[in-house]
């Protein structure tokens, strides 16, 4: 039996996806979950998502960990860092708790949280290669639950960065085995990855959030966020935060 394969190119469509007991896999990648994933590589303990400042500032004082994030881009007053890949290296983070907030993707994913997934994972193109074979090795030919992909989308628009790397996920997943039936919004999403071909700093600054990054002077995080499978980190939610590894378990 197939399991369904799915592409929500917003959080609004999750009222109506079917995903509980199966996976779902958020998507930021200009910027949130590209900096997740670089962050626990280089070393963070835990990442712990935020959505509004307020919040943040009060679970990072109550744990003693990092503000990071931004709001319109750029971190707010007071944040520890900021939502740039290139800031989460190992010197500044490895070991540390980091509480993060964004305008889009931490919104998303408690979302996501919200539709009762087994797993929710956190995708970007840095580790999508490591993303896909996670996932097939829980689901496997047999289907094991749907899968959600899950586009957090630009102020309530749809984000085509987020679509390409959905693609591109879609992609990976099928190239396992034929395992897997597509919604329609998956199969969207394939068809753009096809058509854009592999991901570049060029064509994100193409996009709105890569204008809007270039306008804040930040186009150089372009490059971070187009990068292909140089990380094998995969995120994944486990006692309100998301960590590396664990793949084999349940959502605590």
């Amino acid at each position: 039996m197939n399991s369904t394969l799915d592409v929500a190119w917003l959080p609004a469509e999750l009222a109506k996806a079917e995903v509980r007991g199966g996976s779902a896999i958020v998507v930021d990648v200009v910027r949130a979950t590209t900096s997740i994933t670089t962050a626990l590589a280089s070393g963070a303990r835990r990442v712990v998502p935020a959505v509004r400042v307020d919040e943040a500032r009060e679970v990072a004082a109550a744990n003693g960990a990092w503000l990071c994030g931004e709001r319109g881009g750029v971190p707010p007053d007071g944040f520890d860092l900021g939502n740039s890949p290139s800031g989460f290296t190992k010197e500044r983070i490895a070991g540390r708790t980091l509480v993060f907030t964004s305008t889009n993707g931490t919104a998303a994913m408690r979302s996501a949280l919200a539709v009762g997934p087994r797993t929710l994972r956190l995708a970007c193109f840095r580790n999508l290669g490591s993303v896909a074979e996670a996932v097939w090795s829980e689901h496997g030919s047999e289907g094991n639950g749907g899968v959600l992909v899950v586009c957090s989308g630009r102020k309530g628009r749809v984000s085509m960065d987020d679509g390409w790397c959905a693609g591109h996920l879609v992609r990976r997943l099928l190239h396992f085995g034929p395992g897997f039936e597509l919604s329609d919004g998956a199969a969207a999403a394939r068809e753009l990855a096809v058509g854009l071909g592999a991901p570049t700093a060029a064509g994100l600054a193409r996009m709105a959030a890569g204008r809007a990054l270039g306008k804040l002077g930040l186009a150089e995080d372009l490059a971070d966020c187009a990068r292909t499978d140089d990380l094998r980190v995969v995120p994944i939610w486990r006692d309100g935060a998301f960590v590396s590894g664990g793949e084999g378990e349940e959502n605590g």
